[in-house]
């Protein structure tokens, strides 16, 4: 049920299965992200071939947002050693749970505020129009703007020690106004980049027990293969896909929450 949600929001599910894994499996934290990790890897590869027939993934917006995402990652790690984490992973919690309420209390009226701040900063230099021509949509990218998001992203990934997936998701959507179907298979493409990255290093430190994570990326591509049926069926529209969105995020701020409170053990 984690990754058919998960493929539905666009968020993975990583980081909603790593305090199931510590709290109900008593796993190690360092063996729980590996895990988690390698079980993204076919959920994102099953969702991301249906995407990809689909025609829905933007690559570019992949591009721009992942590859600066790595670099934020190496800020994020060497920043570990010169920040408060502790205080900064609570209030990064909270913030993301006021964005999932946020996200629900304004779903509908998103429509009405078409020339604010973001719509200005949106049409400045290094801006262009994306087409997709299958779905017959259109959408106004600046580049500058969406790779500072993808550092950002990245950087509270490394800081933090958390997938930034979940934020992904949501700036693409409000940001950027891109159609939330667009958005949800860009992000799960680049989470099989992500998962490939983060499964080589956590090898490496000898944080993947494979006869563990074999039966979890299994429940993970079929629970992929759930997700995307479900939503083939519902054919959710830019308002539903905001409001699971929105759920997504609150459920991913108890998450960040948990994950502090085992990993620090209060």
């Amino acid at each position: 049920m984690v990754s058919a949600f998960g493929t539905m929001v666009g968020f993975g599910g990583g980081v909603f299965m790593v305090p199931i894994l510590i709290m109900f499996f008593q796993y190690p934290i360092e063996l729980a992200i590996g895990t988690a990790m390698t079980a993204l890897l076919p959920a994102a590869l099953v969702s991301s071939i249906f995407n990809f027939r689909e025609k829905s993934i933007d690559y570019v917006v992949a591009s721009l947002l992942q590859f600066p995402a790595m670099l934020g990652t190496l800020i994020g790690a060497f920043l570990v050693a010169y920040m408060p984490v502790l205080q900064m992973q609570i209030l990064f919690s909270l913030f993301v749970l006021v964005v999932g309420v946020y996200m629900l209390a304004t779903h509908k009226q998103e429509q009405k505020r078409q020339r604010g701040m973001m719509y200005r900063i949106n049409r400045m230099p290094t801006s262009f129009i994306r087409k997709n021509h299958p779905k017959h949509l259109a959408y106004r990218l600046n580049g500058g703007l969406m790779a500072f998001f993808g550092l950002c992203t990245g950087t509270i990934a490394g800081l933090f020690g958390i997938g930034g997936g979940f934020l992904q998701t949501p700036i693409m959507i409000r940001a950027f106004k891109i159609p939330s179907q667009i958005a949800i298979s860009t992000s799960l493409f680049i989470l099989i980049i992500t998962s490939l990255s983060g499964i080589s290093s956590h090898y490496w430190l000898g944080h993947i027990d494979w006869t563990k994570s074999m039966p979890l990326m299994l429940a993970f591509a079929l629970g992929a293969l759930l997700g995307k049926t479900i939503k083939g069926n519902s054919s959710p529209t830019q308002q539903s896909s905001e409001r699971l969105i929105g759920i997504g995020l609150m459920l991913a701020g108890v998450s960040v929450m948990v994950h502090i409170f085992l990993k620090y053990e209060f």
